[in-house]
C-alpha cells in the first residue's frame, strides 16, 4: 500500500513540474446588474417595439479595468431603429443577435451606469404553436454568465393578450414579471394571442429566416456578408487556441485519473449521478363565474377578486394516456385544453436526480440496457419552450483591457453599424 501511495505521489509531482500545475484560483465578481428592465409592446404589424435599461454597477476595476462597453444579447438579428435613449451612451454597434454598448466614459469600482436604448424587434413569435388559432411569443432576455441580477423586470403590453405564462401582475395595463437571477441563469416568459389580433405572416415566425437571413442581406442596418465571413474566421481561430491550450493543460489530468483508477484496480470513484425528467400534468376546470358572487372569472386567477371565493370547478392529476396531444404539455407552465375556454393544463417539470451503483454499472457492462433522459438540443443552450430558433441570446460584460475583449480583437467590432446617441 506504502508503495503504491509513493508512486502516486511520484506522478504527481511530476506532471505538476513539468506543466505547472496549479490550482484554480476563485473567479473576481467584478460586476453587479441593479436592475435590466424591458418594456414591450406589440404593434399592428406584430413586430415589438422594445425598451431596454439596465443599471450596472463596477465591483473591481482591477482584473479586467474599468467599465467601458457593454456587450447586450438580443432575441435575433431582425432589428431595425435601434435608439440610445440616455446620455450614458456614446454609441451602439449593431452585432446582429446582440448590440454593443459603448458608454460615454469609464466606470471605475463603486459606480453605477444606467443606460437606456430601445428598437423594433421582429421574427418572435409562432402560429398555431399549442392550439390552433393562437399565436405565441416567447421571450429569454440576454443573461450573463458571469454576473448576478438583482431584479429582472418585463413590461409586456396587456391589449388583446388572451393568456401568459409564468404568473404576473398586470400593473397598469401591462403584464409585469418579474424575478432575481444568479449568473449564468435564465428566465422565459410568454405571451398568447388570437390569430387575427395583429397582421400574423407566416413568413416572419420566430426561425423562418434564421439559416442565412437573406431577406436583410442588404439593408443598410446589418452586418454585410464579408463582415460575417471575417468575424467567423476570427472567431474559428480562437476556438481553435482555445481548444489546443485546453488539451495542453487536461492531458496530465486525464492520465492521472487513469492512473488512479488504475491503482485501484477499476474500483473507480463510488457512485455517477444522473437525473431524469419527472412531467406531472394537472387537469383544472374553472368556473365561468364565480359560484359566490357570480362575477365573471378573471383570466389567470384562481379565485374570484371580489369576494375570494375560489374559482376552481375541479383539479386532478392526469396521466399522459388521458389527455390529447400529451407532446404539447412537455415544458413548465399552464396551457389552455381542449376547446373549452375554463379547461387548462398545469405542467410541472421536475430533473429527479438518479444515483447508478458500481454494481449498477457492472450489471450494464454485461448486456442489460439503461435508458436515461438528458437535456439536449437548443433547449439546453438557450432555455426555450419552443424549437431550435430559440428568441435568446446570451449576454456579457465589455471591460477595457480584458482577456476577452483581447481574445476576439478589436477587429471583431469593426464595420458594424453604428448608431449615434440621441
Amino acid at each position: 500500500m506504502k508503495k503504491r501511495l509513493l508512486i502516486l505521489l511520484s506522478v504527481l509531482l511530476f506532471f505538476a513540474g513539468i506543466f505547472g500545475l496549479r490550482l484554480p484560483s476563485k473567479a473576481v465578481t467584478t460586476d453587479e446588474i441593479l436592475q435590466f428592465a424591458v418594456t414591450v409592446n406589440v404593434s399592428e404589424d406584430a413586430s415589438l417595439h422594445m425598451v431596454y435599461r439596465i443599471e450596472w454597477k463596477v465591483l473591481d476595476d482591477e482584473a479586467y479595468g474599468p467599465l467601458e462597453w457593454m456587450d447586450i444579447g438580443v432575441p435575433n438579428s431582425h432589428h431595425t431603429d435601434i435608439q440610445a435613449r440616455s446620455e450614458t451612451i456614446d454609441h451602439i454597434e449593431d452585432q446582429g443577435d446582440s448590440l454593443a454598448v459603448y458608454l460615454d466614459r469609464s466606470y471605475y469600482a463603486g459606480e453605477t451606469v444606467a443606460v437606456e436604448f430601445s428598437m423594433v424587434q421582429d421574427y418572435m413569435y409562432q402560429i398555431d404553436k399549442y392550439t390552433a388559432g393562437e399565436t405565441v411569443y416567447t421571450f429569454t432576455p440576454a443573461w450573463f454568465d458571469g454576473i448576478d441580477v438583482d431584479k429582472l423586470v418585463i413590461r409586456w403590453n396587456a391589449e388583446k393578450a388572451g393568456a401568459w405564462q409564468p404568473d404576473c401582475v398586470n400593473d397598469g395595463g401591462y403584464l409585469t414579471f418579474e424575478s432575481s437571477l444568479s449568473a449564468g441563469e435564465r428566465y422565459t416568459m410568454s405571451v398568447t394571442y388570437p390569430n387575427d389580433a395583429f397582421v400574423f405572416s407566416e413568413e416572419k415566425q420566430e426561425g423562418r429566416a434564421a439559416g442565412g437571413d437573406s431577406d436583410i442581406s442588404g439593408d443598410p442596418t446589418f452586418p454585410s456578408h464579408k463582415s460575417y465571413v471575417r468575424e467567423f474566421g476570427e472567431l474559428l481561430g480562437g476556438l481553435v487556441v482555445f481548444v489546443v491550450s485546453m488539451g495542453f493543460f487536461a492531458a496530465p489530468v486525464v492520465f492521472f485519473v487513469l492512473f488512479i483508477r488504475w491503482i485501484t484496480r477499476g474500483r473507480g470513484f463510488g457512485s455517477s449521478a444522473a437525473t431524469e425528467k419527472k412531467i406531472t400534468r394537472t387537469k383544472i376546470e374553472y368556473f365561468a363565474n364565480c359560484p359566490s358572487c357570480g362575477a365573471v372569472r378573471q383570466e389567470g386567477k384562481d379565485s374570484c377578486p371580489y369576494c375570494g371565493r375560489s374559482m376552481i370547478k375541479s383539479k386532478e392529476i392526469v396521466e399522459e394516456k388521458e389527455i390529447e396531444h400529451p407532446e404539447q404539455y412537455t415544458k413548465n407552465g399552464t396551457y389552455r385544453y381542449g376547446s373549452s375556454p375554463n379547461t387548462y393544463i398545469h405542467v410541472s417539470v421536475v430533473n429527479i436526480p438518479v444515483r447508478h451503483s458500481t454494481s449498477s454499472r457492472s450489471s450494464r457492462s454485461s448486456g442489460s440496457s439503461h435508458r436515461s433522459s438528458c437535456a439536449s438540443s437548443c433547449a439546453s443552450s438557450c432555455a426555450c419552450a419552443s424549437s431550435c430558433a430559440c428568441a435568446c441570446a446570451c449576454a456579457s460584460s465589455g471591460r477595457a483591457g480584458c482577456s476577452v475583449k483581447d481574445f476576439f480583437r478589436k477587429s471583431i467590432h469593426e464595420g458594424r453599424v453604428r448608431i449615434e446617441k440621441r
